[in-house]
């Protein structure tokens, strides 16, 4: 099995791994404050394929303006700079990241799952905290970005590995523990610090496998918090969302009570996401997040009729007290049963 010398020499010196140069340029235009629309538009225009991306990234439906843009100079003024540095990030990281015959690898998977942790992120962090929206988009998106040149080196230790994922409820990272000195997470850590991302990304990149958060309601969640958290929806090829429970203990350790607006959060996750995987003809996830939530958690029969649903409130309250309504659920209801587990703290979550 490759060791963490080959894995870090491979991630340095291999082509592959070699960040698109304009890209690298918006990066480095991003860690000086004083850099404006002037500066980023001198690496964007020399690359009329860029330009035009810009363009049509500023003049879609996420932001909505009444009237087509067609000069970079406004288009770089009316959004913010650090959203078009993200922009040109992934939309460069699209074009270079292989696609390789590794089995069930998908890469075009791989990067919707990239854009809705990333979307994701980025809303939770403008919705609660005070964390750098952008900051968050970052991190949540490199989480996995490793895993196409990881599974272009190593295809067959990668090919069994990424089966057992899409047909078993477990973890890539989990897997990789089993046979190898490092995971994708120790390689994407490597890849953002040799991308100068800087190393507030590189151990949020690091630590996403983590699981659930280990803070409380005390306490301000944290760029790693909202990257690991992002971690736990589910994958494009999963049949079931089986990290549901641990996803909302998660959200609930991290932000309280306020589990009536998970649907709302994936929601505007899966719009928005939607709408930026047609800026590059990714398509669309076969199954949306919200869609896995109300599958289980959030269309949740307690009486098992599939006549009385819970509501967005009694889920809260049940996580609130740990404690079944008044007519319990019949034999069935595992996911009742581990909810109740959870907050009592019986539940081992990994």
């Amino acid at each position: 099995m490759p060791n963490q010398d080959e894995l870090i020499d491979y991630l340095k010196n291999s082509q592959l791994c070699a960040l698109p140069q304009s890209a690298s340029q918006m990066i480095e235009l991003s860690k000086n404050p004083d850099n404006g629309p002037q500066e980023y538009a001198k690496p964007i225009s020399a690359d009329p394929g860029l330009t035009t991306q810009v363009l049509r990234f500023v003049n879609s439906s996420f932001f909505g303006f009444g009237c087509t843009i067609t000069s970079l100079p406004l288009a770089l003024t009316l959004v913010s700079l650090q959203m078009i540095r993200n922009f040109v990030l992934w939309n460069g990281l699209f074009a270079m990241l292989p696609n390789p015959r590794c089995g069930p690898f998908s890469l075009k998977a791989l990067f919707l799952d990239a854009l809705r942790r990333a979307v994701f992120a980025r809303h939770v962090a403008e919705r609660y905290t005070k964390i750098d929206a952008e900051e968050a988009f970052t991190c949540a998106l490199m989480q996995d970005i490793a895993i196409p040149l990881l599974a272009q080196k190593w295809e067959s230790e990668y090919s069994e590995m990424i089966h057992k994922t899409n047909t078993e409820p477990v973890r890539l990272s989990t897997l990789e523990r089993d046979g190898m000195e490092w995971n994708h997470a120790d390689a994407g850590a490597v890849l953002a610090r040799n991308w100068n991302l800087g190393e507030t990304t590189g151990i949020a990149v690091a630590k996403h496998i983590d699981g659930i958060p280990t803070c409380h309601p005390a306490c301000k969640p944290t760029l790693n918090n909202i990257t690991a958290l992002s971690a736990l929806l589910p994958k494009v090829p999963d049949l079931e969302w089986f990290e549901v429970l641990n996803f909302v203990d998660a959200f609930r350790k991290m932000f309280g009570h306020k589990l009536v607006d998970i649907s709302a959060i994936l929601d505007n996750t899966d719009t928005v996401s939607d709408q930026l995987a047609a800026l590059v003809n990714l398509g669309n996830a076969p199954k949306s997040l919200n869609e896995s939530w109300q599958e289980t958690l959030g269309g949740y029969s307690w009486t098992g009729t599939g006549e009385n649903l819970a509501t967005e409130e009694q889920l809260e309250e049940y996580f609130t007290q740990g404690t079944f309504p008044s007519e319990q659920p019949p034999g069935h209801d595992w996911i009742g049963a581990k909810c109740q587990m959870i907050t009592s703290g019986r539940y081992p979550v990994k």
